[in-house]
């Protein structure tokens, strides 16, 4: 869960939120944590209690389920994999700096991406990436604590701008859309347990699944405050923004590490954040084309084709389209992550309707079902999605705030 959270929303988003408005969206990133917590909760105890995946319980529920599953991810995963992938592309031209074009820089990513899937022994690579993300985790809490030592970078009396203003409604979307991350990482969960327990040749209990979802989830949160702090500190009222251009970004990432830990910590950094982005984008070029795989195949059972050339060839079908995005957007990697991460909250309301619909289902036994106030936060959570959704719709459509 922490591994594919820390990503774009911590190093980017979280970032971006102390460097603009200081610590005054702190309580926002935990509100978000909050509501989407059931959500995410849902897909891990789903699938220790049924032993299947999230894709099964949906198809239980009638195939209207599974499509609009199928829908909603369509939509949100173009956008998001090439944000994501965008990002680590920008990451890579900042530790080689080979001058090759973004474009490039993501068609090789994805190509090894796609080496190692076809591979298929990266059981390495998932271990090498929790050494390196403990890496970028004590880095950053190491810069974290030096800046607090050192102070904040804004000169005294200086006044950080209101984000509670309805000029600030996309950028407080863009926050919450993947904080910690998007909803429909909870039918990744449930594909990730199912295929733990599959090569462990036993089920994983409800309290194993608990225990390992809640590590994680408090990780996400604690680590996302950390990156507002350093935001907060090192570059609100200094003076710099935060660059449109993704290579540019990657350089002042790295830079504020420097400016707390000294210029040895920018190489280090440097590589860290790119092997966890680099791990995000394997995640998400592997797991999407595998969720709408199997949803496919459940949703048309009749269909011939096998499900795996059919997640193959939604494999490097969605390759392909992310690469034409990134290579019209990419130059303003920004925009694209506002966007990705944008569509990501609009959807989330369908995404964690379907969760909390088949928790609560028959499909479900009552001693397994969520308690009351599970339930009543499900439901806050729920009308916070929509009814946010609809005041940003309106300010962005519409008349409101002009």
């Amino acid at each position: 869960m922490a591994g594919i959270a820390i990503g774009v929303s911590h190093l980017v988003q979280s970032t971006r939120a102390g460097a603009n408005f200081g610590f005054q969206l702190a309580g926002v990133i935990v509100l978000i944590n909050i509501l989407k917590y059931p959500f995410f909760e849902y897909g891990h105890r789903y699938a220790a209690v049924k032993g299947e995946t999230l894709l099964h319980g949906y198809g239980r529920m009638g195939r209207g389920y599974l499509l609009a599953f199928l829908i909603m991810q369509l939509i949100a995963a173009a956008a998001g994999v090439a944000a994501v992938t965008g990002m680590t592309a920008a990451l890579a031209e900042n530790v080689l700096s080979l001058g090759l074009h973004h474009t490039v820089w993501s068609a090789l990513l994805m190509s090894a991406c796609i080496a190692i899937l076809l591979l298929g022994d990266y059981k390495w690579l998932d271990l090498s990436m929790k050494g390196i993300m403990a890496v970028l985790a004590v880095a950053t809490l190491s810069a974290c604590l030096m800046a607090v030592w050192r102070g904040p970078a804004a000169p005294p009396g200086f006044v950080n701008p209101s984000p509670w203003s309805l000029a600030q409604v996309g950028f407080l979307l863009a926050l919450m859309g993947w904080m910690p991350a998007p909803i429909e990482i909870s039918v990744y969960q449930s594909l990730w347990i199912n295929a733990r327990d599959k090569a462990a040749g036993r089920a994983t209990t409800t309290s194993e699944a608990r225990f390992d979802f809640n590590a994680g989830y408090a990780i996400s949160l604690v680590m996302a405050l950390v990156f507002l702090t350093l935001g907060a500190l090192v570059m609100n009222g200094s003076g710099q923004r935060f660059s449109e251009n993704g290579v540019e970004f990657a350089a002042q990432l790295v830079s504020i590490y420097q400016s707390s830990l000294g210029g040895w910590a920018g190489p280090l950094v440097a590589l860290a954040a790119f092997a966890t982005m680099f791990s995000t984008t394997l995640t998400v070029i592997d797991a999407n084309p595998r969720a709408l795989g199997m949803g496919t195949s459940l949703a048309f059972p009749n269909w011939k084709m096998e499900e795996r050339k059919l997640r193959w060839g939604i494999l490097l079908i969605g390759c392909l389209v992310e690469l034409i995005i990134l290579h019209f957007w990419g130059g303003a990697l920004k925009r694209l992550i506002d966007v990705a991460v944008t569509i990501g909250f609009l959807a989330g309301p369908i995404f964690a309707w379907l969760n909390y619909r088949l928790i609560t289902s028959s499909h479900v036994p009552a001693s397994n079902q969520p308690g009351l106030i599970m339930r009543g936060l499900s439901w806050l959570g729920i009308a916070f999605f929509v009814l946010f959704g609809l005041l940003y719709l309106m300010h962005r459509f519409g008349n409101l705030g002009g």
